[in-house]
């Protein structure tokens, strides 16, 4: 658990092969801008007025719970050919990975979340297609690790989301990451990465690594961790291999450099992108990290 002034640490991975790392400097001055109208790439944020964000009582332990076991498990299957395919565990979570409660319409869902190192310690990551379908999901919440309906480190109100405008104009599978920024519900006074540490957030990677990826199944209450190996498919997106990833897992962290005990490394992907994820539960995928990632960052930083 980190108690002290949250680390802001970017990191750069020029190559894989004995993590060659530099850590990116960056001030409000850097953040990205559109010119000529609206591309793609170009952040779009929208802030959760206080009337609108989840009301403190919502999310009841019961409301979580049934949230988790709303839908059944999808498509069933393994991969062809000589892949070999490692099963998760299931454990009791990380401080750095939680579940993310929302609604949309009249239904409950959740997917994953995870804490990121930012200047003000108040950041999220998850999948865009969480937070964002044909209009803003409601009532968010994140639980940082949540697990057996018990919520260790409280429950955090999100009061801002930042997707890129590709994402909700056309669903852009290389666009499917969000950063959103929470504050305690209960008047609490730290920020989440005070309370529970954070991820430094990894840009430009590479695709080929060993990594563990947390999320969080819509059939269970507990989380599922793997350590498995990640690879390019496609050009602006990654896939890894591990069985038992279904629906609910959407935003899990990929890290690097994992440390069990308190959660912290590098998340330089997360579950989303080609199929929002993926089809099936041995097969997950993400968009790459580059430079778009870095950049909604540095604007969701801004609503910080």
């Amino acid at each position: 658990m980190q108690m002290g002034k949250p680390m802001w640490k970017v990191t750069h991975i020029a190559r894989v092969a004995g993590v060659v790392c530099a850590v990116a400097a960056v001030t409000s001055a850097g953040v990205a801008h559109a010119a000529g109208g609206l591309s793609p790439q170009t952040p779009a944020a929208h802030t959760i007025t206080a009337s609108a964000r989840a009301a403190d009582g919502y999310w009841t332990r019961a409301r979580m719970q049934s949230a988790a076991y709303a839908t059944e498990a999808g498509a069933t299957g393994k991969a062809a050919g000589s892949v070999i395919i490692p099963s998760p565990i299931h454990f009791a979570g990380v401080p750095t990975v939680g579940a993310l409660f929302y609604t949309t319409g009249t239904e409950s869902h959740f997917c994953t979340a995870s804490v990121v190192d930012s200047p003000h310690g108040d950041i999220i990551l998850t999948a865009a297609h969480c937070v964002y379908g044909s209009s803003y999901a409601t009532n968010i919440a994140y639980v940082p690790e949540w697990h057996d309906g018990v919520s260790p480190y409280g429950t955090w109100t999100v009061t801002s989301i930042t997707v890129a405008q590709g994402w909700i104009s056309s669903h852009d599978q290389d666009l499917d990451f969000a950063f959103l920024t929470v504050e305690p519900r209960s008047g609490g006074q730290l920020p989440v990465q005070r309370v529970t540490g954070g991820l430094r957030l990894g840009v430009d990677a590479g695709s080929s690594h060993k990594i563990s990826v947390i999320g969080y199944n819509d059939t269970d209450s507990d989380p599922v961790g793997c350590a498995t190996t990640s690879s390019q498919f496609g050009p602006a997106q990654m896939q890894f291999y591990c069985d038992d990833y279904w629906d609910g897992t959407s935003g899990g962290p990929w890290i690097l450099d994992f440390d069990p005990v308190t959660g912290g490394g590098i998340v330089f992907g997360d579950i989303g992108g080609y199929q929002q994820g993926g089809d099936y539960p041995y097969l997950s995928y993400s968009p790459y990290f580059g430079s778009d990632v870095f950049s909604l960052f540095l604007n969701a930083e801004r609503y910080s």
